[in-house]
């Protein structure tokens, strides 16, 4: 056990470091930002922490210590300090060498009495010595002993809150209360400990004991604290980065390290990719960690766990050790401000995947990685949250869900679409300059880029962030008249809903012009509501107009172009389309567009024929005289939210599916001649004749297919 005679080096060491961090967590104002507010967390502010436990009883997996708490008050006249602690048994508590007894404690936080009179800004040092054994979670994350390892996870998923601190040590609990550490963590010979920040002394003590020291210089809240226990083996390096050298450290067991070693290789990519968009890396150290949780990973600073599963000497988990990396600006550097807010910071670190495949593998790969995700949220991410949700005020239990992550990702990427990369990048490089160790709402994040970009960013929030579902963007028509000057362009865009009841206004979408030659123009149509259009002045006459070819809007469409050059089979990718070529002459562009909306209704009423009510498909291009191509479309009712509307419909009677076409908007639908192979809910539509226009679903009671 620790003994009290510490506290004399303990109290002197705080002293001296009080006046410093009193000055770093000072929190500078900018005229017209808002500022954190919530009760209970306004009366103090932890500075430092000084974190001392013996972790030697893996068997009975019990931890036993102190924790000092350096706190500066933030009120006059304070009655009592509250602190979180989860399940352990509080053996004693000191306030600046006084043993108290007239705290309580009910397992969950700690009331501590203070003697009134104290002025605000005066410091007091909490001493708790306690010993328990550390909680998990009942989802994901806590503290965990097992496979020779004990480590902590620094959020709890199902944990309200969810930081998860307390699991392992006294603390203010919360994403807003930042501090400074010193961790002394004590385990038997043999055995390394691993903490946030830098090693700073090892201490071999006569009992067969080994104690380590870890000091943390930079400010955080308490989930983003970390310790982790094994016979880890530390592969050093130095990376170089924009400002300064900077030392990295993975640990990992000694059977791991070859493969450690090629799991990492791209490391100092990481670095070079953020540093360049985001600006400089604040840490004193860039660090890894293997545990042996199974699936995930914990983005500490300077000590990122990561499962020793995904360690495995490939890149099969490299965009994870990149999400997490990214979090070293987008959480650890700027913190969400609360749950609510989480989508700042896992929406943005998941977006980072794709920056990353941008700027180290391509293009392609990144527009492959960003429609693989819109289309995994627009088929899935209603699914598994139960329902359309808006990033912003995600209820507590879908915190860490898929509405967070992946639509986050996706409402990422389209505001870079609406700003364009240069106020994106440089409004970002503020962002993390200004806020550096700070915490931020969204609400806050909004007023900040609409300060750097002189840009009223309100109907972009309030669509992409505070409402559920998504718009959906088309062209209805073009009109082209020639002029003397070249061609008058009218281009008249429709805006149709997918989970939500509210229109986007001030919307800002690319549209591409083409001719006949593929000569291509792009501009930039705005509009707002059902309906709009706008004129554009070209100096060819176009043949064909394009939507937001390059994807830069997450809408309620999946689409992929591709130029055809050769007769056979082309996938186009998240749009449940394939076409297969027969014969040409001359190159195609061809492009795919799925749209997770209604088709337009029948002009005329066909049959008894049913529309699918979710889905259709829009192929265009310039298709060359000599070009013979057919189409195979794909369905998937379960995928599509269909499933249980068809079955409402027709209520357990046989039903026979139909595909529908029409040339575009303004025509009437009509049946296509196909062939059909599957089920009533999986299959395909197979075409021989590929036509430029629409194509959708149809289902009717009593149908023989027509055949070819």
């Amino acid at each position: 056990m620790l003994v009290k005679e510490r506290f004399g080096e303990i109290i002197l060491l705080l002293l001296f470091l009080a006046g410093a961090i009193l000055i770093v967590n000072f929190r500078s104002s900018k005229k017209g930002l808002e500022h954190y507010s919530e009760s209970r967390y306004d009366s103090i502010d932890v500075v430092h922490y000084i974190v001392s436990l013996d972790i030697l009883d893996f068997e009975k997996e019990e931890i036993s210590g102190i924790t000092d708490l350096q706190i500066v008050l933030k009120k006059d006249n304070l009655d009592e300090i509250v602190i979180d602690l989860l399940s352990f048994v509080v053996d004693s508590i000191w306030i600046d060498e006084i043993n108290i007894n007239n705290y309580s404690y009910n397992g969950s936080i700690i009331k501590i009495p203070l003697d009134t009179g104290l002025p605000k800004g005066s410091a007091v040092l909490i001493s708790v010595f306690y010993h328990g054994n550390p909680s998990r979670d009942p989802g994901w994350g806590g503290f965990y002993f097992g496979e020779g390892y004990a480590y902590n996870m620094g959020i709890g998923m199902r944990s309200n809150p969810h930081s998860f601190g307390r699991s392992w040590y006294p603390c203010m609990d919360n994403f807003v209360d930042r501090a400074t550490y010193d961790y002394f963590i004590t385990v038997k010979q043999g055995l390394t400990v691993v903490c946030s920040g830098t090693l700073a002394e090892i201490f071999e003590n006569k009992n067969g004991t080994i104690t380590y020291h870890w000091n943390l210089r930079n400010s955080i809240p308490a989930y983003l604290s970390s310790v982790s226990v094994s016979d880890y083996i530390a592969l050093t390096d130095t990376l170089k980065g924009i400002r300064r050298a900077i030392p990295s450290c993975i640990y990992v067991k000694p059977t791991d390290s070859l493969r450690a070693i090629q799991s990492f290789r791209n490391l100092s990519k990481y670095l070079e990719a953020f540093e360049y968009m985001f600006g400089p890396y604040a840490w004193e150290r860039i660090g890894f960690v293997s545990v042996p949780f199974m699936g995930g990973a914990m983005e500490h600073a300077t000590n990122i766990a990561i499962s020793e599963s995904a360690i495995n000497g490939t890149l099969d988990f490299e965009m994870l050790f990149v999400h997490e990396f990214a979090h070293s600006w987008f959480g650890n550097l700027v913190t969400c401000r609360s749950a609510e807010d989480m989508w700042l910071n896992e929406g943005w670190a998941s977006y980072c995947e794709a920056l990353f495949k941008e700027y180290y593998y391509g293009k392609q790969p990144f527009k492959d990685y960003v429609r693989g995700n819109h289309k995994k949220v627009l088929s899935r991410t209603h699914i598994r949250d139960k329902g359309y949700r808006s990033v912003y005020g995600i209820p507590c239990e879908f915190t860490y869900g898929s509405t967070v992550y992946d639509k986050g990702f996706d409402v990422a990427h389209t505001l870079r679409g609406y700003l364009g990369d240069k106020l994106f990048f440089t409004s970002l490089k503020k962002y993390f300059k200004y806020f550096a160790f700070q915490d931020v709402s969204t609400k806050l994040f909004k007023d900040f880029l609409m300060m750097e970009t002189d840009l009223d960013l309100t109907d972009f929030f309030n669509t992409w962030i505070y409402s559920p579902g998504f718009p959906h963007f088309s062209i209805d028509s073009f009109l082209v008249t020639k002029t003397e000057k070249g061609f008058e362009t009218e281009v008249f865009v429709r805006q149709k809903l997918k989970g939500t009841d509210d229109y986007a206004y001030s919307n800002k979408v690319e549209v591409t012009f083409m001719d006949e030659h593929w000569y291509a123009l792009t501009k930039m149509i705005e509009f707002s509501g059902e309906t709009g259009s706008q004129l554009f002045r070209l100096p060819f006459e176009p043949t064909l107009v394009l939507l937001d070819l390059e994807e830069k809007i997450c809408d309620a469409t999946t689409d992929n172009y591709k130029i055809i050059r050769s007769g056979g089979k082309y996938e186009f990718e998240e749009t449940y389309f394939e076409m297969q070529v027969d014969d040409m002459k001359d190159s195609a562009f061809i492009r795919a567009e799925f749209n997770w909306v209604a088709p337009d209704s029948f002009k005329r009423p066909a049959k008894e024929i049913i529309m699918s009510n979710s889905q259709y498909w829009k192929i265009e291009g310039i298709f060359p005289d000599g070009f013979n191509a057919g189409g195979i479309f794909f369905y998937d009712l379960p995928e599509f939210s269909m499933k249980s509307w068809v079955d409402s419909i027709f209520n357990g009677s046989p039903y026979t599916m139909v595909l529908l076409y029409r040339s575009g908007p303004g025509e009437n639908w009509e049946e296509h001649i196909f062939r059909q192979e599957g089920n009533e809910y999986f299959g395909k539509f197979v075409i021989d004749s590929l036509r430029s226009g629409e194509y959708t679903l149809g289902f009717l009671e009593t149908y023989n297919p027509l055949s070819e």
